[in-house]
């Protein structure tokens, strides 16, 4: 049936006589019925196009093939335009109505325009005119499903999202972008976007305004992340996302999409942190911050290579404090470790930039010294001894000595120096402590 519902009321012709008029509707495709209303309201004729509509090509009875679906009235149709004379004789506003057919269950939405005829005898006669709209209205409230299971979606979502409007004005937001920000819905909804952009980013934002202008419809715009600081100072981190659409009237809008990567870039910073700390250890003794004896050994032998490659001298010397036992029997591990930590500090003070000092193990220490042959290593040792005698470690004041072991390693390998280096400061300990022998 062609045109829309409130055009088929105004194609009516004006009320008849009789019931035959009707038909000349056909002519138009216009389905029409004709019913009585007194004490029941009764189907007197309807023409071929409403036959076929409702599929009733049979002989009229008095009981309808079909069952009105009540409204808010709880009446039949043909009642509403049978009560009062004053009605239009071109009929009221169009109304729906479904019917159900008996025996199959089949439903039907009709759009219905009504109005009285004039008749000789006392009996009200109504003629209704009406139009299959099931389609629509299924459509309708498919649409209207689907625009309901969209908007739960987008207020249930962690995702911020808001709608703006050309001159940058909220138009929706949904509750995951209030709490970003920390303003209820209307708080928001007509006002600029800037309110929620820090004052100092407002001249980037009006040159992202700029920018957008020239966008065209379904072109995404990517921000990247940013800090996004709420109206009571708290901070996220969120990632930034925006696409141009159109509305409903027309005109152009922008899609914006916050996501909040707060606390997956508070595990990142942690993870990264956990991973320079594993690096330190990897390579570092923990309690004195030098290098440990795994990283020292792969240090040694990397200066003895460079020391053969250039046909350089490179001393290498074991150092052990002397008695250091006493001090942890007599004051404990923690002034122990105290100890360790300023012995520690006082060498690598004296040392040079070159020079690489290990923690070998427990309270022996390990000294490389590339460029250097025995009487410098062997020098350079006397003023570290000479550096202790003003030194006093750990808050009880304590003194400490050490005895070592210098060798000239160039040309040896890490495992011979080892045990080489191992057996002079063996000699240095026998011949009293507090001694160098090389």
């Amino acid at each position: 049936m062609k045109g829309n519902y409130h055009e088929m009321s105004h194609c009516l012709p004006p009320p008849a006589d009789d019931c035959p008029s009707i038909e000349a509707l056909d002519k138009l495709n216009i389905a029409a019925l004709v019913y009585q209303c007194g004490e029941r309201i009764t189907l007197e004729g309807l023409n071929h196009s409403a036959r076929t509509l409702l599929n009733h090509f049979d002989p009229i009875e008095q009981a309808e093939p079909w069952q009105w679906t009540p409204d808010a009235t709880g009446h039949h149709p043909a009642r509403d335009w049978c009560v009062d004379d004053t009605t239009s004789q071109y009929g009221q506003t169009p109304r729906v109505r479904w019917i159900r057919f008996n025996g199959c269950g089949r439903r039907l939405a009709l759009n219905i325009t009504g109005c009285r005829l004039k008749a000789a005898e006392k009996v009200t006669r109504v003629m209704l005119v009406v139009q299959d709209c099931t389609r629509q209205i299924l459509q309708h409230e498919e649409l209207k499903r689907s625009q309901e299971c969209i908007s739960s979606i987008i207020n249930a979502t962690p995702m911020g999202i808001c709608v703006l409007t050309e001159d940058g004005r909220f138009e929706m937001v949904n509750p995951a972008y209030c709490r970003f920000h920390g303003y209820d819905e209307h708080e928001l909804i007509g006002r600029a976007f800037s309110v929620v952009v820090p004052y100092s980013s407002h001249q980037y934002l009006r040159r992202q305004q700029q920018g957008a202008m020239g966008k065209h419809h379904g072109h995404a715009q990517h921000f990247g992340e940013c800090e996004l600081v709420a109206r009571h100072g708290e901070r996220h981190t969120v990632i930034v996302e925006s696409v141009r659409i159109l509305g409903e009237d027309g005109r152009p809008r922008d899609v914006v999409f916050l996501v909040d990567i707060s606390e997956r870039k508070k595990l990142e910073m942690a993870l990264e942190e956990k991973n320079v700390r594993l690096e330190y250890l990897a390579t570092h003794d923990e309690l004195t911050g030098i290098r440990n004896r795994r990283f020292g050994i792969s240090s040694l032998e990397a200066a003895l290579e460079q020391a053969e490659r250039q046909g350089l001298d490179i001393s290498v010397a074991l150092l052990d404090i002397d008695h250091f036992k006493r001090v942890n029997d007599d004051y404990g591990h923690t002034v122990g470790d105290q100890v360790l930590q300023q012995f520690a500090e006082v060498l690598s003070r004296q040392l040079r930039a070159s020079d690489i000092l290990v923690r070998w193990g427990g309270e022996e220490f390990m000294l490389i010294l590339p460029g250097i042959d025995v009487n410098g290593a062997f020098q350079a040792l006397e003023r570290l001894r000479h550096s202790l005698t003003l030194e006093y470690l750990s808050p009880r004041g304590l003194q400490v000595t050490f005895s070592a072991g210098i060798i000239n390693a160039r040309g040896m390998s890490s495992h011979d120096l080892v045990e080489s280096v191992d057996q002079k400061l063996y000699q240095a300990k026998g011949r009293g402590r507090d001694r160098i022998v090389s």
